[in-house]
């Protein structure tokens, strides 16, 4: 009986840690799309006020406030700036609570990969792309050194992009003024491997030790489930990933993925007399 309340407590505290987190991340973007939609009002009520104005009674002489309209048409070219800047902060929040939903999903609804033989290059190529706007606007610089003709391996692209993607926002969010971020590609023992490394101020070793549990993280916005996926993904493709990381020079993720599904050991036929 004690081993069953103490299990239900562990999940319980599990539950709440999530619930807790999922407040928290959630809250931030919906925080900032409440207060960017309220200024969108405000200039959207300005323009109407200033439509208002200039169409306003006729004056003496039977014009209609043509005087106000050049200024009509200034007002409203500020606000039409300020109406796109505001919109790119609301798309750009909806897509931040988007990927934060998805990876909540992927942390508690975990699915087994479907795999068939895909090319590593690739889904770096597609990651990089996905990102490179979000790279740019950071100032940072991306090295991308691809193997060629690297080999086919047994891979679920889906997943893997999922694992890419988060290695390479946790190391663009490592650095925060600029930095080079430095992609690599190979095959060795039996396996293809991806490197992802960054120019920011690295990771303490009592930290790194900590770096893949659940919930924890070294950022003030992070979730501290992105590389518990990751290593989840690498696990079940049979891989590995390794970290190594040196204070005030950066940090690498290293992960290696078999080119071969695991035999399944086949217990010995013994003769029954």
């Amino acid at each position: 009986r004690q081993t069953c309340e103490a299990g239900e407590s562990e999940r319980s505290q599990a539950l709440t840690l999530l619930a807790a987190s999922v407040a928290h991340e959630v809250g931030n973007p919906l925080n900032a799309l409440h207060i960017h939609l309220q200024l969108m009002e405000r200039e959207l009520k300005k323009l109407r006020t200033a439509a208002a104005e200039a169409e306003g009674p006729p004056r003496p002489g039977g014009r209609r406030g043509r005087s106000a309209l050049p200024r009509l048409l200034a007002e409203t070219d500020e606000i039409s700036q300020k109406l796109d800047k505001y919109l790119d902060v609301a798309k750009g929040e909806i897509a931040r609570l988007d990927y934060i939903v998805t990876q909540f999903l992927q942390a508690i609804r975990p699915s087994p990969p479907q795999k068939r033989m895909s090319n590593l290059n690739h889904m770096v190529e597609r990651t990089l792309a996905l990102l490179r706007p979000e790279i740019e606007n950071r100032g940072q610089t991306v090295e991308l050194r691809l193997a060629a003709a690297l080999p086919h391996a047994p891979l679920d692209p889906v997943q893997i992009q999922q694992a890419l993607l988060n290695l390479v926002k946790n190391a663009m969010q490592a650095m925060t003024k600029g930095g080079v971020l430095t992609v690599e590609t190979g095959s060795a023992r039996e396996g293809v491997w991806v490197s992802i490394a960054d120019t920011g101020s690295g990771i303490p070793p009592e930290q790194a030790s900590q770096i893949f549990q659940p919930y924890y993280t070294t950022k003030r916005k992070g979730s501290g489930l992105g590389l518990m996926i990751v290593q989840r993904i690498v696990r079940d493709h049979g891989g590995l990933i390794k970290l190594d990381s040196h204070l005030g020079r950066g940090t690498i993720f290293r992960v290696w993925l078999p080119l071969h599904e695991p035999q399944p050991r086949l217990l010995e036929a013994h003769a029954h007399d």
